[in-house]
């Protein structure tokens, strides 16, 4: 048996001419595969839109009450001296005890609007109230105050904002008062990234004994707390009654509306440490009978026609006589 071997070149030849064919083969499928000049149009891709993680929350209404009353308040202020909210726990909270039973409806405090442009007060801040305990007490409600609204109700009561005034803080939610409890305004935020806001009143001496402002003990705001009623709270306390009949409430609308019938101002304490509290009745250090007051003895008259020389000798003889007289007598 004869075996024929191809020569070296023969065998690259064939391989040449096998890669050839393998070439031509895959074009040939490409341009099978390739899209017509004139494609079907498709209908757009609608992307599905994204979802937010943030949820976006909606603010407590305003209460609705019937009866708004006033609650707490404390009108004395230091003059030239005011102090601010900040949002740092231990630097960010007023307090006071409720005195009727209720729903906080408002605060005012009593102050201007800080510096529009600095470095360290904001343009806003925002918080809510806690019950017994500014840190751990049960958090209620909700408030803000901007700048520009003390701006707005300090130019209501004929103020520019560097004079001070009323400011009023409208409460937002449910927040019960309860007679006796202790209640703490606290601010949360501060707007742009700011430390401080506010610029407000305060006294000193401990003028309101069932609260006080971070910044001392004895330092409290000059402020006024508003206490109004629901319909159920009324029908409650006066369920007794056989033809009661509620009454309309005070709608948002008048409340945020009603002009400022403003308080009265304040007072300064003119006294460096002045005792307030109720007036006291000032009495003389040494009492004095008036039935026991003797009228005094009005000296002689003197003539205008004695020489001045012969009117001393006489005054002095009429005197030696009274006690030669006197004198004279208790011996006899």
């Amino acid at each position: 048996m004869i075996l024929l071997t191809l020569p070296p070149f023969l065998k690259i030849f064939r391989n040449l001419t096998a890669l050839f064919f393998f070439f031509l083969f895959l074009s040939s499928c490409s341009e099978d595969s390739e899209v017509p000049e004139d494609p079907i149009e498709l209908p757009p891709v609608i992307e599905k839109e994204e979802i937010s993680s943030k949820k976006s929350f909606a603010k407590p209404e305003f209460p609705v009450v019937y009866i708004e009353e006033l609650d707490q308040f404390q009108e004395y202020f230091k003059e030239q001296h005011e102090t601010s909210f900040s949002h740092v726990p231990n630097k960010n909270w007023m307090s006071f005890t409720a005195g009727k039973d209720g729903v906080l409806t408002k605060i005012l405090l009593f102050g201007k609007a800080n510096y529009q442009v600095s470095e360290h007060y904001g343009s806003g801040m925002r918080g809510f109230v806690r019950e017994s305990n500014p840190q751990k007490g049960p958090r209620l409600g909700e408030w803000e105050l901007t700048r520009d609204e003390i701006v707005n109700q300090l130019a209501a009561q004929g103020l520019n904002e560097t004079q001070a005034g009323w400011i009023t803080i409208r409460m937002r939610g449910n927040i019960p008062q309860e007679l006796g409890k202790t209640y703490f305004l606290i601010c949360k935020e501060i707007d742009d990234g700011k430390p401080w806001f506010g610029a407000f009143s305060f006294s000193e001496g401990n003028s309101y004994l069932p609260g006080r402002h971070w910044l001392h003990p004895d330092h409290d705001l000059v402020f006024r707390t508003y206490v109004g009623k629901t319909s159920e709270q009324i029908a409650k306390e006066q369920k007794s009654a056989a033809n009661f009949q509620p009454a309309q409430p005070n709608t948002i609308e008048n409340i945020s509306t009603s002009p400022v019938l403003q308080p009265p101002p304040p007072k300064p304490m003119i006294d460096k440490n002045p005792s307030v509290g109720l007036p006291v009745e000032y009495k003389p250090a040494v009492e004095v009978d008036p039935n026991r007051i003797t009228p005094p003895v009005s000296p002689p008259a003197k003539s205008s026609n004695v020489p001045e020389n012969d009117r001393e000798e006489l005054d002095n003889k009429s005197l030696f006589d009274r006690l030669f007289k006197k004198s004279s007598t208790k011996e006899n």
